[in-house]
């Protein structure tokens, strides 16, 4: 008999294949394995596996948001078990260099999703985490670099945004304590690809011929964009005086 994993990923091939019937009696199979033990975990290691065709990772990451916005309050009927929860945050953060930005993109909702119910009491390391991962590749000016830069960037303002909604004074107090450090982080970044798009733009001839360096600019152009939109949530519902904050005054005034 298959072990777990692979019936799982058998019904998952089923239920993104163009046959109705054969979709309709995997989505049943999926719905009555959605309270078994560890069934998220695995459909997070099917989402995770670059050998997995892309259809199906990206199936297997809707189930996996449509299970942790069912199941993962502890009040919810039938919660995900606490070790569950531990396994699929500890991987939840290991997928900043994704290549596919649909699939990264999605696996930042789903972070996003847990940030707002477990940052930080259960999950304290989310932040840290991810300002390390955009600080360690600061320097860097490789592919490499702009991918982990633009999917932990397009993480951080997911949950940036996640968290500035919570109503609760205890819940904008918490936002606020991390807002300047986060702010530092991000200005840096923002600062570092501002300039050398503005280098790049001297020779603006050069990158219009180049499909090579017009693709590398219109990506450091993305992540520019969302350096920003991430700024923007830490001003508004953050910092309100950034005039106020040390870490927020020199990046201001020196580059921004």
């Amino acid at each position: 008999m298959a072990d777990p994993r692979t019936q799982l990923l058998t019904v998952l091939h089923e239920a993104a294949s163009q046959d109705y019937a054969r979709m309709r009696q995997a989505e049943e199979m999926l719905k009555q394995w959605e309270n078994a033990s560890q069934f998220f975990a695995t459909l997070q290691d099917i989402f995770y596996d670059r050998s997995v065709h892309h259809d199906v990772r990206f199936l297997s990451g809707i189930y996996l948001k449509n299970g942790i916005d069912r199941f993962w309050r502890r009040t919810a009927k039938n919660p995900i078990a606490p070790e569950e929860k531990i396994a699929i945050r500890l991987r939840l953060l290991q997928f900043l260099d994704e290549p596919s930005k649909k699939l990264a993109s999605q696996n930042a909702i789903i972070v996003a999703r847990i940030a707002r119910l477990d940052f930080p009491n259960e999950w304290p390391e989310l932040l840290p985490t991810l300002i390390q991962a955009i600080e360690t590749t600061s320097s860097g000016n490789n592919e490499q670099s702009r991918i982990i830069h633009d999917r932990s960037l397009s993480m951080l303002y997911e949950v940036l945004s996640e968290l500035s909604t919570r109503l609760l004074s205890a819940g904008r107090k918490q936002f606020a304590s991390i807002a300047p450090r986060t702010f530092q982080t991000i200005a840096q970044v923002y600062a570092t690809y501002t300039e050398r798009t503005i280098a790049y733009m001297a020779n603006i001839q050069a990158i219009i011929t180049d499909s090579v360096a017009k693709a590398r600019t219109i990506e450091e152009l993305e992540i520019t964009s969302m350096c920003l939109k991430c700024l923007r949530i830490l001003m508004v519902s953050g910092i309100r005086d950034v005039h106020k904050y040390d870490e927020t005054k020199v990046r201001l005034y020196s580059g921004l």
